[in-house]
């Protein structure tokens, strides 16, 4: 018997360490927002194009969702979040001022851009669903956002000064387009204003949106420009 007892108690012992073990284990990873591991989620992507903020963050149900500040003119890249209605919010990079929120269906493998626009006076949010279905083979697919604020019916040129979207007011979100694959010099054209050229790169089999940030007779981080994110 007294060996039987042992036995017994030696055995539980073992059970409660693994017991124990595997909680802690469980708990890491629930305490962990970043790990989606084998769950279906939503996937959420911020864009910072409001030039006088500062660096935001972008929190679902409260919780955090882009590891780092994402500054002016950056985006934080696409991160997993919850499903369903959710709580969406563009706070400080600290997080503890909301600067803007708004309530968003959230599917299951869905991918969502929230772009900060606007002065932080009036800060504002756009609510862009992003397809990334692969466009035709030898293409690259790209759409334009207009986040500047005095930019209306604003105009994305490509190199000759050809038009690749017009007449995009300010929040217009147009659909996507397939193009040849290339370097492109954009700018943008809001009446006889135009804004600074830059190069804009598209690599075939990529999703990218390009979008208008600034505003026009802006200067320094203000001045009206063309950015790009690559969406996949």
């Amino acid at each position: 018997m007294k060996k039987s007892a042992a036995s017994m108690k030696k055995t539980v012992t073992r059970l409660f360490a693994f017991l124990l073990c595997t909680t802690v284990l469980f708990s890491c990873k629930k305490d962990d927002p970043y790990d989606f591991k084998d769950t279906i989620a939503a996937n959420v992507n911020l864009i910072n194009a409001s030039p006088d903020v500062g660096s935001v963050s972008l929190f679902v149900e409260n919780i955090l969702r882009t590891p780092a500040p994402v500054t002016f003119g950056t985006a934080s890249g696409y991160n997993k979040t919850l499903l369903g209605s959710q709580k969406v919010e563009i706070k400080s990079a600290s997080g503890e001022a909301t600067l803007i929120s708004t309530t968003a269906q959230l599917d299951a493998n869905g991918n969502y851009t929230y772009m900060l626009i606007g002065p932080s006076s009036a800060p504002g949010m756009l609510t862009i669903t992003d397809d990334l279905t692969a466009p035709s083979a030898g293409k690259a697919k790209i759409r334009f956002v207009n986040a500047s604020p005095n930019a209306a019916d604003a105009v994305l040129l490509f190199n000759n000064g050809s038009a690749g979207f017009s007449n995009q007011n300010y929040r217009g979100i147009s659909n996507y387009i397939e193009v040849a694959p290339g370097t492109y010099a954009a700018n943008i054209a809001v009446g006889t204003s135009r804004s600074e050229r830059v190069n804009v790169t598209l690599e075939s089999g990529r999703i990218y949106t390009i979008y208008a940030r600034g505003s026009v007779g802006g200067t320094g981080t203000n001045a009206l420009l063309v950015s790009t994110f690559i969406n996949k």
